[in-house]
């Protein structure tokens, strides 16, 4: 069995401590005559010898923490403790050893080349009603082909207070009014996906054993507040990634964030 890999670094600009830095690695794996490709855009904040606020660390902990085919402390390479462009280049390489080991056990030798496609987003100033908030955000999207039938694709979303460099719960931290908020979100629900209101959410295809819940992941903009469902956490795969937009005028009064003039 061959398998050959190319790389390809989009490097950033050099940037001061604190800033957001960004960029791009690609790695294109073939074997068995099958290729796939693997893209991770990254963001962090950037350190280059500088302090970093608390919660600047605690969001590059998260980034780093949640990267697919993360390495074990006996595999990170020397050198590379904290995220940068060394760091997800070295992820990436990290998914081509699990591929060849699997390769190598695995009884169907033509299983098709893994693939990672992963996208993070830092929003650093969150503001609802052009104020803003004391929130920071990270958006991540994920898709995964590790073998299998089909490959699994996940939306998640992340708050860090600002203040104290903690992260939030959506639902425990930033809702005031929790049993009000679901009511108003089952309302918008069941209007977008077209579900009378008499009629149960179970036998509408749904997975919702103990009544409408929110989903594990939301959204917060200037003007809305969106439940991201992700593929099997309310409903069968076939219905695929589900999300909710509310507007925020109608959940402003639930919604516990300190916010200044802008």
């Amino acid at each position: 069995m061959m398998i050959f890999m190319g790389f390809l670094i989009v490097l950033s600009c050099a940037l001061h401590a604190g800033d957001i830095t960004s960029g791009t690695v690609v790695k294109t794996i073939t074997a068995q005559q099958q290729s796939a490709t693997s893209k991770i855009t990254y963001a962090f904040y950037a350190v280059d010898r500088g302090n970093l606020p608390p919660y600047q660390q605690k969001i590059n902990e998260l980034i780093s923490s949640a990267v697919p085919f993360r390495m074990s402390d006996e595999d990170a390479p020397q050198g590379i403790s904290t995220v940068s462009e060394a760091f997800f280049r070295e992820v990436l390489g990290t998914l081509e050893q699990r591929y060849q080991q699997y390769q190598t056990s695995a009884t169907d030798v033509n299983e098709a080349p893994w693939v990672v496609i992963d996208s993070t987003v830092i929003q650093d100033q969150v503001r609802v009603f052009g104020k803003l908030t004391n929130l920071a955000q990270v958006v991540r999207f994920r898709y995964e082909f590790t073998g299998g039938a089909h490959g699994n694709s996940t939306t998640s979303v992340t708050y860090v207070s600002k203040d104290t460099g903690k992260e939030l719960s959506f639902a425990s931290d930033m809702i005031s009014d929790l049993p009000t908020f679901e009511k108003i979100a089952e309302k918008y629900f069941r209007k977008i996906r077209k579900i009378p209101a008499k009629r149960s959410l179970k036998k509408a295809g749904y997975l919702f054993d103990q009544g409408f819940g929110l989903s594990e992941n939301i959204i917060l903009t200037n003007d809305a507040v969106t439940l991201i469902y992700n593929p099997y956490e309310c409903a069968p795969y076939v219905m695929g990634e589900i999300r909710v937009s509310i507007p925020l005028k109608d959940v402003a009064n639930f919604i516990r964030v300190s916010t200044a003039t802008p």
